[in-house]
């Protein structure tokens, strides 16, 4: 035991007594004494960072405000430690305040008791903090302050649960999805591993928990390579910082500042930057707090601005112009409640942007002119809407998702283009097609062959909105040797945007476009459109 307990308990008492006097509850001066009583209660002494996070949390109770606080950990830091050992102490200290200052309405909320749930992605990493909460709270120093007669609690615990006779109460339970966590009401909501938490269950079921106390919710993890709530909440937090005059919504603490403190950690992450490399994106997430959305998520924002930037203030249908130019469009066919989202991209065929050496092919810069979004009605309506909205752009391929829907609707447009000698590509969507088109996506944005329409104007319509989010929303995982780009899991998400722009791109490669075979003389086509004589179509190339 790092501290006197003796002296620190007698030394606590003094000073809420005399604070049961005074006429003003000054909450700045009550925070560290309750951090001091948080220690007591655990029979522990927090290292400096971990002071700074329990005082957050406590500074929030006792305003009883209602705040979302954010914590990123480095990995083995003492989180949970700290999660803990502030539960065990508020259970207590809390409800006596209220009793203390009566006249102080923030604490009255705690005059029946605080009430406190735990809550991590499953039941077993929940019960992680509770079980150290039940081994502060049942420790000898713990008996020893309840048994004093300003105290005077009795202690209850059974499996989950951890009640004491002045109406405090903890539970652990599981935040999965499966799991059944409605019609409870808490103070303190803390989210362990937050970052592994589905963002739905946060939402619809952990948050309302809290609406009928203001209760404070504490969400605290590591790093990783996701969007989440966990992440959204952290920068919103970081802003709030900016703004606070000194309070602090968001703490951080890397390896970096908890290895000052423990000797042991310092040598541990020695061995952690041997095992994993210290530039590793598993050493940068776990231990460095650092979120590496490159690896999850299809593209950041900052490359989606850099895409629009290429082109400032680039509107709708703009074209290339010139004479030697390929029009390609997507057509992501509406399933259930989705909808139909089409997308026209132009390729400039008068300047290659790059040569690869080895093969030959040329790459050639591309953008995205314009979408259409059609909602609910039947393929044959559909059919007449899109027909309708390309008469503007004269594609020169159509790569068209027949995914369940089979070859009759990509028929019906081969019939239709038939004479115009436009070539339509029937695309099925499974893991290996989809990784296709999608490398070939990845690979045209990293290289920034890609240009957004963009500006104010552009910026303020629906689709483009639609566009950005449900780019921005896309989620990158692994399965086996393929790439699989999806929407994340939650209510109203969708990826009918980014399947239609991967098809339309797509069909501007060296396998989706058609083949030209330039020569001295030329013609234009029935479009009046220049084409280079012996424009010739040939079969795709896909397996």
């Amino acid at each position: 035991m790092r501290v006197d307990m003796d002296k620190e308990l007698n030394k606590i008492e003094r000073e809420v007594k005399k604070e049961k006097g005074a006429l003003v509850f000054d909450v700045k001066d009550m925070v560290p004494k309750v951090v001091k009583f948080c220690e007591a209660i655990s029979g522990i002494t927090f290292y400096p960072y971990q002071r700074e996070y329990a005082s957050g949390i406590i500074e929030s109770l006792l305003l009883n405000d209602g705040e979302e606080l954010t914590a990123l950990f480095s990995r083995q830091s003492g989180k949970s430690e700290t999660n803990a050992c502030v539960i065990a102490g508020c259970l207590v200290i809390l409800p006596l305040l209220a009793k203390l200052f009566p006249d102080y309405e923030p604490l009255q909320t705690y005059a029946n008791g605080l009430w406190v749930g735990i809550f991590a992605p499953s039941g077993g990493q929940a019960d992680t903090t509770f079980g150290r909460t039940k081994t502060r709270i049942k420790s000898q120093n713990a008996e020893m302050i309840l048994a004093d007669d300003d105290i005077d609690l009795d202690l209850k615990t059974v499996a989950s649960y951890i009640a004491l006779s002045n109406g405090s109460f903890c539970t652990a339970m599981s935040g999965s999805k499966t799991a059944y966590i409605e019609s409870k009401t808490y103070h303190l909501i803390v989210i362990e591993e937050a970052q592994d938490v589905d963002n739905r269950v946060v939402r619809k079921s952990i948050h309302p928990m809290g609406a009928s106390t203001n209760a404070t919710i504490v969400k605290v993890g590591t790093a990783n390579d996701k969007k989440s709530d966990f992440w959204e909440a952290i920068n919103r937090n970081r802003r709030k910082n900016l703004n606070s005059n000194g309070r602090r919504y968001h703490f951080q603490y890397d390896y970096k500042e908890v290895q000052k403190y423990n000797p042991r950690y310092a040598k541990f992450i020695e061995k952690e930057k041997d095992r994993l490399g210290v530039n590793s994106d598993e050493f940068r997430m776990a231990y460095g707090c650092e979120f590496i959305l490159e690896r999850g998520m299809f593209i950041v924002e900052e490359k989606f601005n850099e895409l629009c930037a290429l082109v400032p203030k680039l509107d709708l249908r703009t074209s290339f112009g010139g004479l030697h130019k390929l029009i390609s469009v997507g057509i992501d066919n509406a399933k259930r409640t989705d909808s139909t989202v089409v997308t026209v991209v132009e390729m400039d065929m008068d300047k290659p942007v790059k040569i690869d050496d080895y093969t030959g092919e040329l790459y050639y810069q591309k953008r995205i002119l314009d979408w259409l979004e059609i909602h609910g009605d039947d393929y044959e309506s559909q059919f007449y809407q899109i027909v309708d909205f390309l008469k503007d752009f004269n594609p020169d391929v159509i790569v068209i998702d027949s995914t369940g829907s089979g070859d009759p609707v990509a028929d019906r447009f081969k019939h239709y283009y038939y004479d115009a000698g436009v070539e339509v590509i029937p695309w099925v969507f499974s893991a290996p097609s989809k990784d296709r088109i999608y490398r070939y996506l990845q690979q045209e944005i990293n290289n920034n062959r890609l240009e957004i329409p963009n500006g104010s104007r552009v910026e303020r319509l629906k689709k483009w909105q639609k566009f950005k989010y449900q780019l921005l929303d896309l989620e990158k995982t692994w399965v086996g040797k393929y790439m699989v780009c999806k929407h994340p899991n939650e209510k109203d998400a969708k990826d009918d945007y980014p399947d239609s722009l991967a098809l339309a791109v797509f069909g501007t490669s060296r396998e989706g476009m058609p083949e030209i075979e330039v020569e001295e003389n030329t013609f234009y086509d029935r479009q009046g459109r220049y084409k280079p004589l012996g424009w010739k179509r040939r079969t795709p190339l896909f397996g």
